[in-house]
């Protein structure tokens, strides 16, 4: 998953060069789905309060509607604000 959220983010920045389109991408927060009972089991807990379906939809729902003006071409957006896309640090590269 993290793999293929970062290739999301790194294509939205690639195609908000072009001024026809609006691309953003956008993350819905640890949210309670099969997806991560799958992945994390009982150890779920430690990433509580987990959102509840709708909640992980709604920043995306939000971003579908909004004037257009408000939003940064690009951006990785997360409950409808802008968010850091890149770590830097000794663990990570940029």
């Amino acid at each position: 998953y993290a793999f293929a959220k970062r290739g999301q983010v790194l294509l939205a920045e690639h195609l908000a060069d072009d001024p026809d389109t609006l691309v953003v991408a956008s993350h819905p927060g640890w949210t309670d789905t099969p997806g991560v009972d799958d992945a994390y089991g009982s150890q779920k807990k430690w990433l509580e309060p987990l959102r509840s379906l709708w909640q992980g939809a709604e920043g995306m729902c939000w971003l579908c509607v909004a004037d257009k003006a408000n939003i940064q071409p690009g951006a990785l957006y997360l409950d409808r604000t802008p968010q850091r896309k890149h770590l830097a640090g000794p663990f990570f590269t940029d």
